[in-house]
């Protein structure tokens, strides 16, 4: 059999009449040990793909979307298109981190207050 068959199992009859019986069992399960801590770095790198995924398909979204517009407005949709994009996939890492995720919030204020 191939290794990624680990079971078959054949189930007879129906309703409460149903009956199993395993075929093929493979005990070969030393492929399926991993370590606890490269399993989380695994998850992480899985969330992190999927909100990339997500941002270019909300990119490319709202890239058409701007286009149909017609003309050059696609041009000056572009920069917002992009930020609005990336803020979809940081909606995405926060769902799936195990820790509060924060945005860098900056404000600007005039410092004439010294002079």
């Amino acid at each position: 059999m191939d290794k990624l068959v680990r079971r078959v199992t054949v189930v007879r009859g129906s309703g409460e009449h149903r009956q199993t019986n395993v075929v093929y069992d493979n005990e070969d399960n030393e492929d399926d040990y991993e370590r606890p801590l490269l399993r989380g770095l695994e998850r992480g790198v899985r969330h992190l793909m999927k909100a990339n995924a997500i941002a270019a398909q909300e990119y490319y979204r709202r890239h058409l979307e701007s286009v149909e517009k017609g003309g050059n407005s696609w041009i000056v949709d572009d920069p917002l298109n992009a930020v609005k994009a990336r803020r979809a996939a940081l909606k995405e890492l926060r769902k799936a981190s195990p820790f509060k995720v924060r945005t860098l919030e900056i404000d600007i204020e005039d410092e004439d207050e010294g002079d």
